[in-house]
């Protein structure tokens, strides 16, 4: 059987990530060298993503989550996320769409002072054809951020990328009743005058053992280490180690509407 060129890429990415996962200094090094030893955090995150597929074409996103929910009933960070999907084929999925997203002040950590409103446009590809799944996430975001009190909303761009593997543990598919593991890696760069120095502000690698409860719904728990480039007004360096529970859900009603 003839390997894919983003299945080989996908391998030779694989160890850089698990060097993320093992030795989460390299990526320090890569994102702030010059910065103070970082502060630690260890938390839960709780997270919900659903694909709804109405059609040949057309579907919709939908996300929520309620990040580093270590001392606060509300977390430190909610975000709700909602946009149109279009599928130009099965594999390539194009997204548009808005996002909400509200930090709460927690253990001295600086915050946004208000919401942080965002537009974003996103790129989703996915080889599947062999038992390792490829996905390549591409995102653009557009942000309104208050980073001071009383003061306007500031306009900031991100770019981000993330690199998913996922291999059933049990057979060649990804099935109903099949355990899975999925590694992952994204990087967070920012750009544009008001963004502070240096262009990666970011980056979250994970690993996840899963379980395939129906063809739309997977369940996942895992462990993500996410390292955050201090703002202008702060040295401080974030490692943060969490526990992260997911839910996806990602019904097709395309035959059912044809029914």
């Amino acid at each position: 059987m003839r390997t894919s060129p983003s299945f080989c890429k996908g391998l030779k990415l694989l160890p850089s990530l698990l060097l993320l996962l093992l030795h989460p200094g390299t990526a320090q090094q890569l994102l702030a060298p010059s910065s103070a030893s970082p502060t630690s955090q260890t938390n839960t995150w709780l997270m919900f993503l659903s694909d709804v597929r109405f059609g040949p074409r057309w579907g919709l996103h939908a996300e929520a989550q309620v990040l580093r929910t270590h001392t606060s009933e509300l977390g430190l960070q909610n975000v709700l996320r909602a946009g149109a999907n279009y599928y130009a084929t099965d594999n390539l999925l194009l997204t548009g769409g808005y996002a909400y997203s509200r930090a709460f002040p927690d253990a001295g950590y600086p915050v946004p002072t208000g919401p942080e409103h965002r537009l974003y446009q996103q790129l989703q590809f996915r080889d599947t054809g062999s038992r390792v799944q490829v996905q390549h996430r591409y995102r653009l975001e557009q942000r309104w951020v208050q980073l001071q009190p009383a003061q306007p909303h500031a306009f900031l761009n991100r770019m981000r990328y993330q690199l998913r593997l996922t291999m059933p543990l049990i057979g060649k598919e990804l099935t109903p009743g099949v355990p899975f593991v999925t590694v992952s890696d994204e990087v967070f760069l920012g750009f544009g005058r008001r963004e502070s120095a240096g262009l990666i502000k970011q980056n979250r690698a994970y690993a996840a053992l899963g379980y395939q409860i129906t063809k739309a719904a997977a369940i996942e728990i895992g462990y993500l280490n996410q390292l955050v480039q201090p703002p202008r007004e702060s040295r401080r360096f974030e490692m943060n180690e969490n526990v992260q529970f997911s839910l996806c859900f990602n019904p097709d009603f395309r035959r059912k509407l044809v029914d």
